[in-house]
């Protein structure tokens, strides 16, 4: 049986495999969006951080309204990160999470013009695993020819 700390780090775990995550705002309209995005190293407790542009369409998003999720994907399963988003401009925190991996896409640096962080604060977090493609078919074709309803797998809720 595991604990409340062992489904955080498991999340934290995949979180760091996964890497790229779907981060969803809401315009000033109300229309929801999202953008792939790439985490920078998160450990438990922590909350998510991403490195983009002060002009970019997340920032001015998260600048109207800051709930966000942050969808990650695995081969199979799934985690659902919902919290409040703020915009970090302190260049100690962006030198702090600065990993040279990062120059391709910010040439100048740490100190690469109009370069923020925008951390999540994490809240809440669901997480879903699938026994895998060939058992999910299988459970498929038992619920079809039974007529019963299709167990789609595990699905946890986790506080962050």
């Amino acid at each position: 049986m595991s604990t409340h700390q062992d489904d955080i780090q498991h999340i934290v775990d995949f979180v760091n495999r996964t890497r790229v995550g779907m981060l969803g705002t809401r315009e000033p309209t109300g229309k929801l969006v999202s953008r792939p995005m790439t985490v920078v190293d998160v450990a438990p407790g922590e909350d998510l951080s991403f490195f983009t542009g002060l002009d970019t369409s997340a920032i001015r998003d998260v600048r109207s309204n800051d709930a966000v999720n942050v969808a990650f994907v695995g081969e199979h399963e799934w985690v659902s990160i919902s919290g409040a988003a703020e915009v970090v401009e302190d260049p100690r925190v962006i030198e702090g999470l600065w990993s040279d991996a990062l120059r391709a896409y910010y040439p100048d640096g740490p100190a690469t013009p109009g370069l923020v962080v925008l951390r999540v604060r994490t809240e809440t977090a669901e997480h879903w695993r699938s026994p895998g493609t060939v058992a999910t078919a299988l459970r498929w074709a038992k619920a079809q020819a039974t007529g019963e309803q299709i167990d789609p797998g595990q699905s946890t809720v986790v506080d962050l």
